[in-house]
């Protein structure tokens, strides 16, 4: 399951939260009440080892 990022347009409050992908998105800040938005993260992830891209960081293997 991912973790989605929310705004709220009322308290500026920015917080995380753990749904499936077929879950409904939140509508309303547990704090004050007021409107939410879901925002983009910028998510990062790294492939090392055998059988990627010659551009990724890979170990050369000894024979």
């Amino acid at each position: 399951m991912p973790f989605y990022d929310y705004q709220c347009d009322k308290c500026k409050e920015k917080f995380e939260v753990l749904q499936k992908v077929s879950d409904e998105p939140l509508t309303e800040c547990e704090k004050c009440k007021g409107p939410l938005k879901k925002i983009l993260n910028s998510m990062t992830f790294h492939l090392h080892g055998p059988g990627f891209y010659s551009t990724d960081n890979k170990r050369k293997y000894l024979k």
